[in-house]
């Protein structure tokens, strides 16, 4: 009986301190996990604001946008793991967090993909390109706007809520640069079919022209 006390306390002890090693990782002022998620969502950043540098130089107006972006994302990034220590655990570890850095990365990168093959398509009238970059302009803004919500979390005016109103604020916010997310995918895809669209009449076209030729 003895025995089974001693390794049963031994079990206890190896938990506790098990736990407290993790406490202590996740109190820690740059979390391993949530350093290497920032680390990679910084590096695709870096890479975009890098590519669009060069894309500027050569006279590449509409890249303007990529650049000017990544740079916001990556201080508004920086803004929020610098706060890390004002807020709990829970909320540090918050995957959702993650998650909303992680979609405002995929809408720069969808909007700097998209413009490059929509900017040098002789089927995107000079007119059509600079309405769909006006509208692109605006759901960038709109997806930065929510980035820079989830900062005022760490805000002394928010410092009071509790963990569960933080994660309802970030669930809320979540969800939001999803759907905004989703129309930027809508939106290039639509982009998209404008460009086949024209492209396949001009096929047609010069196909009716090569069959009245013919005869």
């Amino acid at each position: 009986m003895k025995t089974k006390i001693g390794i049963l306390s031994l079990a206890l002890l190896g938990f506790s301190a098990s736990k407290a090693s993790a406490q202590l990782v996740v109190t820690a002022p740059v979390l391993e996990v949530q350093s290497g998620v920032q680390t990679g969502l910084q590096n695709t950043m870096k890479g975009l604001e890098a590519a669009a540098n060069k894309l500027v130089a050569l006279g590449v107006k509409e890249q303007e946008l990529t650049k000017t972006y990544s740079l916001k994302n990556m201080e508004q990034h920086k803004a929020w793991y610098d706060g890390l220590l004002k807020v709990s655990s829970a909320v540090r570890d918050y995957r959702r967090v993650r998650a909303i850095y992680a979609k405002q990365t995929q809408i720069i990168s969808t909007y700097s993909s998209a413009i490059n093959v929509l900017r040098t398509s002789r089927y995107i009238t000079p007119a059509q390109l600079t309405e769909m970059v006006s509208i692109y302009t605006k759901m960038l803004a709109e997806g930065a706007n929510t980035v820079s919500d989830l900062a005022t979390i760490t805000s002394p005016s928010m410092l009071k809520m509790t963990d569960a109103e933080r994660m309802e604020f970030i669930d809320t916010l979540d969800a939001k640069i999803t759907d905004q997310l989703g129309l930027v995918n809508y939106f290039t895809r639509r982009n998209m079919m404008v460009l086949k669209t024209a492209q396949q009449v001009e096929q047609d076209h010069q196909a009716l022209l090569s069959l009245m030729g013919a005869h």
